[in-house]
């Protein structure tokens, strides 16, 4: 998988590394109420172009090229909660901020049981992308009372099979 520090919704990725999860509970719990929003928010356009003019390379191409990953870094607890997770679009508002956030995609409602580290979800990014993206994370049942993830944006190239390196045993003359 190939994470971009600069696609990250929720998390980090510390100077040699290491995927960091946001926690949950740490200043704004996963509550029963509307969701609780990323921390950040994905300006696409800047996805899109730069000062040169010129869009940064972030997928091969293909569909799916781009999603969004979302991995448990600490298991979730919480009797008898849920998750969700929305990918939500908003074009700009004309100050350069979000305007109205409308539901681009969403996970499964996934049971706090199958929440546990390592658990990797991903959202495609589908067609209706508008200027920013974020995710919402959308608990039902009770109150979440730990858990940990990042989320971001990735380009897995393991999706489209094994046989994308080079083949076994491959020599180039010019490295």
């Amino acid at each position: 998988m190939i994470m971009d520090a600069l696609l990250i919704f929720d998390g980090s990725v510390n100077s040699v590394g290491t995927l960091l999860g946001t926690v949950v509970n740490s200043g704004v719990s996963f509550t029963t109420s509307a969701g609780t929003d990323s921390a950040n928010i994905i300006d696409v356009s800047q996805i899109a172009s730069s000062a040169s003019g010129k869009g940064r390379d972030v997928g091969i191409g293909d569909s799916p090229a781009l999603q969004i990953a979302i991995e448990v870094m600490t298991a979730f607890a919480g009797t008898g909660a849920s998750l969700q997770i929305l990918l939500q679009t908003a074009p700009d508002s004309g100050f350069g901020t979000p305007g109205s956030w409308s539901v681009l995609n969403m996970t499964p409602v996934m049971p706090v049981a199958n929440l546990t580290v390592g658990q990797i979800t991903y959202l495609d990014i589908v067609p209706g992308v508008q200027k920013f993206l974020k995710l919402t994370y959308v608990v039902t049942g009770a109150n979440m009372t730990q858990g940990a993830v990042i989320a971001g944006m990735v380009l897995d190239r393991f999706l489209f099979g094994p046989n994308l390196g080079y083949p076994s045993g491959y020599s180039n003359q010019y490295v």
